[in-house]
């Protein structure tokens, strides 16, 4: 019975992500777990299960097309990390999840002595940005209001999550199963963009 509901909560919750275009897993859990009227964090469903539905709907309703989607934001991925390399960017969320579309951001984590830095970058490189602000919690159960910076190039959405330094080796924590966020430097990325090519 748990798990037949985890499945149905992870199957609504991909189902809005598709309708909504959003990348907003956690946000979706909770809508798609009070829709059916759960509220008990252990019912809960996995990420790894709200990642499988969310790809099984993709393939239904997209197709090919959302390969070819997922592909090229990484492509944007990779030129953005290459530009900004000093700052030590992670890619994070579902461009790198594999669940990306068109309407999909690409969201990075970079690492700076103050946010400034990458301010400064921004401006050499003649990127317009907007600011705004996330609460991120950390393994010592340590809550912060992190910087992100937002702007777009070659038609995709770019997000900037700005940590000090100190966080290279402490990651946040992912709000959904409350692990720490994963995600791949831009060498594992240049790996993983030239894979394809390879066979």
């Amino acid at each position: 019975m748990k798990r037949e509901l985890q499945r149905r909560i992870a199957y609504e919750a991909a189902r809005l992500m598709t309708e909504y275009q959003s990348d907003d897993m956690a946000y979706a859990c909770q809508k798609a777990a009070a829709k059916l009227g759960v509220s008990r964090r252990q019912q809960m469903p996995t990420r790894d299960e709200i990642e499988e539905a969310l790809r099984e709907q993709q393939r239904l309703v997209r197709g090919d097309e959302q390969q070819q989607a997922l592909q090229q934001l990484r492509l944007n991925a990779l030129q953005a990390m290459t530009a900004l390399k000093r700052f030590h960017p992670i890619l994070v969320g579902s461009v790198f999840q594999g669940t990306a579309d068109n309407n999909s951001r690409i969201r990075l984590h970079l690492f700076a002595d103050t946010p400034e830095e990458v301010l400064f970058t921004l401006s050499d490189l003649q990127i317009p940005w907007l600011e705004s602000q996330r609460t991120l919690v950390f393994p010592n159960g340590a809550r912060e209001d992190i910087p992100v910076f937002q702007f777009s190039a070659d038609g995709a959405s770019i997000e900037l999550i700005v940590m000090s330094t100190d966080s290279l080796h402490n990651r946040p924590l992912d709000p959904l199963d409350r692990q720490p966020i994963q995600g791949i430097n831009l060498k594992q990325l240049r790996e993983m963009v030239e894979l394809p090519a390879n066979g």
